[in-house]
């Protein structure tokens, strides 16, 4: 889908106008121990049926590189109690080369106590190498969420991820979370991740032959002095790589608006020593990331 079709569709979601049209913005950037950058930024518009468009600007820097682009996608959303979807498809353009990106995250509530979905993404890969080159994925799973009580949940994604380099990625996550206290939004938890590549140790991302982790950790969510929403977590564990064994760290914290507020934003920052999805390093790698974004009615 070009620019030019999503500009016109652009026009006529406008055109339906509806009750609770949004506009709406978002940041992203970051940086690791290695010195790659990362930043993004979007504007897009929602009509009150749940479509919109969105476009925005990408760019990546090194020491001694840099490359940069755009990018241009169609996107809906849906949430009431029987299902939740968020969906965007498109085109990003990064250093003269076009990529088909796009992702749906689908769940169905199949009871109260359970829901079934499928998450599916297509990117590229953002690394040097990677850009470079031309690298991109796509990654399919299937996610499982079954509260076994009031209490206690678990959820699991099974799937797998091919790149465009002749390798395949098969994937398993687990989350096994108990509530503490709900007054606080407070949670334990336990985190797993296991993978292995078909075609392992490529030169354009991490990519070793096999990846299991196992962490635990805190999280918390709750509203402070009825203006904002407070979020924080972290865990700590171990992630062993091709045998060797490394301990791992993760912890974010976060501000935003209420549920009941007409306008949406949050602010948040993130810290790791495994980057997320593409890479899993830990000993002295470290990765940092802030998001902000803001919705708005109209």
């Amino acid at each position: 889908m070009t620019a030019a079709r999503l500009i016109a569709a652009l026009a006529m979601l406008s055109a339906c106008g509806a009750q609770a049209q949004s506009v709406s913005g978002a940041l992203f950037a970051s940086h690791d121990s290695d010195g790659f950058h990362e930043t993004r930024q979007t504007l897009g518009y929602a009509n009150a049926a749940g479509w919109g468009a969105r476009v925005g600007a990408l760019r990546y820097t090194a020491p001694g590189w840099a490359a940069s682009g755009n990018l241009a996608e169609a996107t809906y959303k849906q949430a009431n109690k029987e299902r939740t979807i968020e969906a965007h498809l498109g085109t990003a353009r990064i250093a003269g080369t076009s990529y088909v990106v796009g992702g749906l995250d689908y769940m169905e509530q199949l009871s109260p106590a359970t829901a079934l979905g499928v998450s599916l993404e297509r990117d590229l890969v953002n690394s040097i190498r990677g850009i470079d080159s031309g690298t991109h994925f796509t990654a399919l799973a299937l996610v499982l969420d079954h509260a076994f009580s009031e209490r206690f949940n678990v959820g699991i994604a099974a799937g797998t991820a091919l790149f465009s380099n002749d390798n395949h990625r098969p994937m398993l996550r687990t989350r096994w979370n108990y509530s503490l206290d709900e007054r606080y939004g407070l949670n334990a938890y336990v985190k797993t991740r296991n993978y292995h590549n078909t075609n392992p140790y490529r030169p354009e991302y991490f990519s070793p032959d096999r990846l299991q982790e196992a962490s635990a950790g805190l999280s918390s969510r709750f509203e402070v002095a009825e203006a904002f929403v407070l979020s924080a977590s972290i865990d700590t564990g171990r992630q062993r790589i091709d045998g060797g064994s490394d301990p791992l760290w993760r912890g974010s914290l976060g501000i935003g608006a209420r549920r009941r507020s007409a306008v949406q934003w949050f602010a948040g920052l993130e810290a790791s020593n495994a980057a997320p999805l593409l890479s899993g390093r830990t000993g002295s790698y470290r990765y940092t990331s802030a998001t902000a974004r803001v919705s708005m009615p109209f």
